[in-house]
């Protein structure tokens, strides 16, 4: 049970007793956050026999997610699952997930619902797999909405250059690295001196999506992590951080910088990435060098993200 209670100070303690275990207690600027942080601890110490959609994604998140990039996002798919799914797991049923495929189908695109029911689908495996519950996945019995086709949006370099003058200078430093180097949003954001080689012009991904490996640096890539580097030893950054923003603000930065420059809604920061591994296949570099590049595991995911045509082939058939 969660005792939430203010402290002389203004911050708010919360202390979480679970039967057999010792109590876990911490202080948060916020009720809010406190209340959180209970409903978390209180989530992931339930009884194997009684959890719900909630706790099972919590224990799940803090089990195999925590510290890793994907870790925020998926704590905001097991809310909203849990605030539609209240009942036990044992109790929910194939209609029931197709019903709110349905519903959500309604709301929001094929792509957002199908990494909804996907994560869903997780939990269970988790719930069988993990914890050794005896129990049917029935995220399996139901037909995923089909992914929504793959942009095929290249950033051409004048689209580029009108982005990055409308951006801030730190996150026209975060922006142009996406471009050089395929790096995703947390990759760049979770950089720390000790991760950067200028010298060698290699980056070490530290637990990425994808586990951790070393990203090659282009010529400009290696200039913009200088600067970087200077401007986060000026600043103090905390943890040898290269870039102390969240990557809500990054996404928010682009957005605005986006619509100032004129551009359409394609020109988003992962499409930024898309683009390299694009240029860089159309280099005639074959499927291993580009996953060296991109971080992919399978060749599946690179055909996703090259977006070749005929043309970029022609010169090499002869």
């Amino acid at each position: 049970m969660a005792n939430i209670r203010l402290l002389p100070s203004g911050n708010w303690n919360a202390q979480v007793r679970i039967k057999g275990k010792s109590p876990q207690s911490k202080t948060f600027n916020t009720k809010a956050q406190a209340e959180s942080w209970a409903n978390q601890i209180e989530a992931v110490t339930m009884d194997r026999k009684h959890h719900t959609i909630y706790t099972l994604g919590m224990t799940y998140c803090e089990t195999m997610l925590k510290g890793k990039g994907s870790y925020d996002h998926a704590l905001k798919i097991v809310e909203h699952l849990g605030r539609h799914f209240t009942q036990p797991i044992h109790e929910i049923t194939p209609q029931m997930i197709n019903d709110f495929k349905i519903m959500r189908l309604k709301k929001v695109k094929p792509s957002t619902c199908r990494t909804q029911l996907a994560f869903m689908s997780r939990f269970y495996r988790f719930a069988k797999r993990g914890l050794l519950i005896d129990i049917h996945n029935p995220v399996s019995d139901i037909a995923l909405p089909k992914p929504d086709r793959s942009s095929d949006k290249v950033i051409r370099a004048s689209e580029l250059e009108r982005l990055l003058e409308k951006l801030s200078p730190t996150m026209k430093l975060i922006v142009e690295l996406a471009y050089e180097t395929a790096m995703r949003r947390s990759e760049i954001l979770k950089l720390t001196k000790d991760c950067i080689h200028l010298k060698d012009r290699i980056a070490d991904v530290i637990d990425g999506k994808n586990g951790t490996r070393s990203v090659p640096l282009t010529h400009r890539a290696v200039e913009i992590l200088e600067l970087a580097q200077l401007w986060a030893t000026v600043e103090r950054h905390p943890n040898n951080l290269i870039f102390t923003v969240t990557p809500h603000a990054v996404t928010q930065a682009v957005r605005l910088a986006r619509v100032k420059a004129g551009l359409d809604s394609s020109v988003r920061l992962h499409q930024l990435r898309h683009t390299r591994i694009t240029n860089v296949a159309k280099k005639g570099f074959n499927n291993a060098q580009i996953m060296i590049v991109s971080g992919h595991r399978d060749t599946r995911s690179v055909a996703r993200y090259s977006h070749l045509n005929v043309r970029d082939v022609l010169h090499l058939i002869d």
